[in-house]
């Protein structure tokens, strides 16, 4: 986690699913509002002043959660590439143990769509292969504007403005605004899901990070 996330206590609430269903951007006095997005042009809203989080749902044409693995070195492996984003996509790709054009195809696809909403030329690429419970802090990222999708095993979880957790579906697109961006007040708190009480075989998730360029280099 380091310098790359404020670190926040975490809230009182038990988990309530996969998360809302709700299409339309939710608010409280307590908290940021999350908006759920049906195409992925709606993830520029989250500029909008009080939108902490906004979630792309998708079903894209990928293979199942193991091949997606396989794909990436054994846990804990943590694949970086920067560029612009077909550029950086192609670096990542280089890394993978396994062929995997489709993966690839959705990272470059993914990237462009942050660089666009981010207004940025180039991006960081995270790909990380995990099998603890990582960042298990509840925070808000040091960063403008972080993109987050699980390709495999649990996704991240994060606290809406009424104080209640979810945790984000498989491929769901989490664009999230880090405290860097001039309208984050207060945030969306987030974390890896916790998955050390989980038995091994269910322990591992293969996670995307995209962040701009410049700012851990």
């Amino acid at each position: 986690m380091g310098a790359e996330n404020k670190v926040l206590p975490p809230p009182p609430a038990a988990i309530s699913g996969e998360g809302s269903t709700d299409s339309r951007a939710r608010s409280s006095s307590r908290g940021a509002a999350h908006l759920q997005c049906l195409a992925p042009g709606a993830l520029s809203r989250i500029h909008d002043r009080g939108t902490g989080l906004a979630i792309w749902d998708r079903r894209p044409r990928l293979p199942p959660a193991h091949d997606l693995a396989a794909m990436v070195p054994a846990p804990p492996a943590c694949l970086v590439a920067s560029g612009a984003p077909d550029e950086a996509a192609r670096a990542l790709k280089a890394q993978l143990s396994h062929p995997a054009g489709a993966l690839a195809a959705d990272i470059a696809a993914l990237a462009h769509i942050f660089a666009t909403v981010a207004g940025t030329r180039t991006v960081r690429l995270r790909l990380e292969h995990l099998n603890d419970d990582a960042c298990r802090l509840f925070h808000v990222d040091a960063v403008r504007l972080r993109l987050l999708c699980t390709y495999a095993g649990l996704g991240t979880q994060w606290q809406d403005a009424q104080g209640r957790l979810h945790r984000m579906a498989r491929l769901q697109v989490g664009l999230f605004k880090g405290s860097r961006h001039p309208t984050c007040d207060p945030g969306i708190l987030h974390r890896s899901p916790p998955v050390s009480h989980l038995p091994p075989s269910r322990r591992a998730r293969l996670l995307l990070c995209i962040d701009e360029t410049g700012i851990f280099e």
